[in-house]
């Protein structure tokens, strides 16, 4: 997966956790546990998008006007600023009521979407024609091959690797409601860098490859 392939799958992911919290919003005061753990899941996510986005922004930004990247600035520092906001506003109001909530996070929903929106409309395209982002995407390759890849859902992990579910056992990742989810948005969602997960996968791996290749020797 290349550099700008990733972020756009991040829109993807933001995008379902967007949807996620306009339907909960519908359900009523009913949801408001859910609203919370969804808004501080997406807090999560954007700021590990923004800082992907900045970074290759960084390595093409002599492709880009100086009105493009002071838009892209402001946009990135008013949506967590937002975001933070309500999820302030989940802490603060123990009364479980949506009204305070409600009119911020609506704004956040629809300025987030028309914001990712015109990303992909038009500084995407941009980024793809620049030589730093094909580099950018060249340095994201890992130099030995992986067993395991931020892009595999996690149902693909365990019918490849069906030792690994110890380690999903271990996190408390549910796989009947997880399994078809990616394992950087599952990493994300129990809290931890997905590289985390990606080495306790590869351990176990490598520990139970060890492990036949022992009992095959003793054998011969």
């Amino acid at each position: 997966m290349d550099a700008i392939d990733r972020l756009k799958r991040d829109h993807t992911i933001l995008r379902a956790k967007l949807s996620v919290l306009e339907g909960a919003l519908r359900m009523g005061p009913e949801t408001w546990f859910v609203l919370r753990e969804v808004c501080h899941t997406l807090s999560r996510q954007l700021q590990d998008h923004i800082k992907r986005e900045e970074g290759l922004v960084r390595a093409c930004q002599e492709a880009l006007t100086e009105d493009a990247l002071t838009h892209l600035t402001v946009q990135h520092k008013d949506e967590p600023q937002l975001l933070r906001r309500v999820n302030r506003l989940f802490v603060e109001d123990h009364g479980h009521s949506l009204a305070a909530v409600t009119p911020a996070l609506t704004a956040l929903i629809h300025g987030l979407r028309a914001h990712m929106a015109e990303e992909e409309a038009g500084l995407f395209p941009v980024l793809e024609q620049t030589p730093a982002s094909r580099e950018a995407s060249l340095a994201r390759a890992p130099a030995v091959t992986s067993s395991v890849t931020e892009g595999m859902a996690v149902n693909r992990v365990l019918r490849e690797f069906p030792s690994t579910r110890r380690v999903f056992d271990g996190l408390f990742v549910n796989v009947p409601f997880e399994g078809c989810d990616c394992l950087d948005e599952v990493a994300w969602r129990h809290g931890m860098e997905t590289q985390d997960l990606i080495d306790k996968l590869e351990a176990v791996i490598a520990s139970c490859a060890c492990g036949g290749a022992a009992a095959s020797a003793q054998t011969a």
